[in-house]
């Protein structure tokens, strides 16, 4: 995207005009809305980092092989917990 400026067709064929907004310019809107949505990308990839959510992946992960064992084990000894 042009962040420049705009390009209006006109009802003429072949004609194009130049639009540049006056209040707050298009580049400067844009460039807000980029960062912001940067800052927000990068808090969530930080979140995902920190220790606590690292810890209770790890956690999850070595229940979910506990119980996927169990499983795969009485599957093995077709349910008798004996074996």
């Amino acid at each position: 995207m042009n962040t420049t400026s705009l390009t209006v067709t006109r009802p003429v064929p072949g004609r194009a005009t130049m639009y540049q907004p006056r209040a707050l310019g298009l580049q400067e809107r844009a460039a807000r809305r980029l960062g912001l949505a940067l800052l927000d990308w990068s808090r969530r990839r930080e979140a995902l980092r920190s220790p606590e959510t690292v810890l209770l992946r790890r956690h999850t992960e070595l229940e979910v092989q506990a119980v996927t064992y169990e499983l795969h084990r009485q599957l093995a000894t077709r349910g008798n917990p004996v074996i």
